[in-house]
């Protein structure tokens, strides 16, 4: 049993380190390569001669032997010794052995990439801010609603009801289903602001989890090893608006800080002790129903209920299907330009066909259904034909399999939401199995943020199975 522990340590691709109560290496697995470091040639050398500049003030290891508790999910960032800066989240925790500490263990993960990721996207944010909106116009309606296309009666009333809100300081929650255009909206009720203001949009599924805290508040030089003075999202929008879209991805526990800093308008870096005075009118965004998320705790609901001081709902398309025909012809307009072509719209039995059909993934998905099909035509219309030959609507008939099959079950022996997740699981599970239990790939394969599925595990309790799938493949 004691080899085949081994031979999973020595698989897995989390670095793991084990020190003596002499603050030497007595174990470390292959994965600590990744940070520039032989895991022969470590073992009877002390942390301090592996990591010369780490101290005793510094190091995860000193201080759990000191207070006999384990570090958590800690982020240091250090040189190696061939000049590479690299970034861990380290977890380190105490050997303890009749009361006392007679050694340590850390097992940590390199998310250098990650972080390398975090600041390209910080820089972009930052170069938002700097340059004021070239098409700010607060007069010009045209201006204001270029891309927010629609003459459906309920489109119109929430055109209308965007340069009274525009200047309000209060939040705003914005919930649509996937495609349904609510950046679209937030840029409209920018543009319509009286002043201009910076726009910091961030959609949160997109932030690694490991990231989250340090991109949101900022951080404070010598908080954690690497660390230097860098403002948070809400320093950068501050004066301005803060566009959180899928709010719902952020934990549980970060939703609690997020809500004091909207409470307060300061907020605290991390690793620091001074609250910094904001001024930032935040908009969230859910693209599922804000009554499901409470249901399934998802969303904290003093949060929630802050935020939605003003309620905006984007329709699905499927229920303003007089918009199709003028948004097919936007986008038709738009690729005509961008392709140099020449078509010249939609015949009418092509028209019935997008009028008939539910559009799933909505205006985004009309969109690329679009894209697509001007790609194979040159000029002339685009006619029913096409939309046959080509298979743009085929994921009609894949959804409507899914249907049929929640149809299957016996009435009233599930509820809907029931078979729903029932699905999900079965999808998830499969693709977890695909992947050998790698997280990030089965993410790449469902085309969703890594975030979103690993909320969507945590929440279905799929830990255990991720376990046993990467012993199966570890033989």
């Amino acid at each position: 049993m004691e080899e085949k522990f081994k031979h999973v340590i020595e698989t897995i691709k989390e670095g793991v380190m084990i020190i003596d109560h002499q603050f030497k290496f007595i174990y470390a697995n292959n994965a600590i390569h990744a940070i520039g470091l032989d895991h022969e040639s470590i073992i009877g050398k002390t942390i301090f001669e592996v990591f010369p500049n780490l101290t005793k003030e510094n190091s995860t290891f000193c201080h759990v032997f000191e207070a006999k508790t384990p570090i958590i999910e800690k982020q240091q960032t250090f040189i190696t010794y061939r000049g590479e800066r690299k970034t861990t989240l380290s977890s380190t925790y105490p050997l303890i052995q009749n009361g006392s500490v007679t050694g340590a263990f850390e097992t940590f993960q390199d998310i250098s990439t990650l972080q390398d990721i975090s600041d390209q996207l910080r820089k972009l944010q930052v170069e938002q801010h700097k340059h004021t909106d070239a098409n700010h116009d607060s007069g010009n309606m045209d201006v204001l609603f270029s891309d927010f296309i629609g003459e459906s009666q309920m489109i119109m009333k929430i055109k209308a009801e965007i340069p009274a809100i525009a200047n309000s300081p209060s939040p705003i929650f914005i919930y649509g289903e996937t495609g349904t255009g609510k950046e679209i909206y937030v840029n409209a009720l920018h543009k319509a602001g009286k002043k201009q203001m910076p726009l910091i949009t961030q959609n949160c599924a997109a932030i690694p989890k490991d990231l989250l805290e340090t991109y949101f508040f900022g951080t404070v030089e010598g908080s954690f090893t690497g660390a230097t003075d860098r403002e948070g999202l809400f320093e950068l929008a501050n004066g301005g608006i803060l566009f959180l879209d899928e709010l719902n991805s952020l934990p549980i526990e970060l939703q609690a800080k997020l809500l004091r800093v909207i409470q307060e308008q300061k907020v605290r870096r991390v690793g620091g002790t001074k609250e910094l005075p904001i001024n930032v009118r935040i908009i969230a965004a859910s693209n599922v129903n804000p009554k499901e998320l409470l249901l399934n705790n998802e969303l904290r609901e003093d949060l929630y209920y802050r935020l939605s001081v003003i309620n905006v709902e984007l329709p699905p398309l499927r229920a303003r299907r007089i918009d199709i025909p003028l948004l097919a012809n936007h986008f038709i307009d738009h690729y005509n330009r961008l392709f140099d072509k020449h078509i010249l719209g939609l015949t009418e039995e092509a028209y019935e066909k997008f009028l008939h059909y539910e559009w799933p993934g909505n205006i985004r998905q009309l969109k690329n259904a679009v894209e697509r099909l001007m790609n194979v035509k040159d000029s002339g219309y685009i006619e029913a034909g096409d939309i046959e030959y080509y298979n743009v609507l085929e994921d009609l008939r894949i959804i409507d399999k899914a249907y049929a099959r929640l149809a299957s079950y016996p009435h009233g022996e599930k509820s809907f939401k029931e078979m729903m997740e029932e699905t999900e699981i079965d999808i998830i599970k499969k693709e977890l199995l695909h992947s050998g239990g790698n997280i990030s790939q089965a993410a790449r394969n469902l085309d969703m943020p890594q975030q979103s599925l690993s909320n969507k595990i945590k929440k279905y309790q799929l830990g255990t199975y991720i376990l046993e799938v990467k012993l199966l493949k570890n033989g």
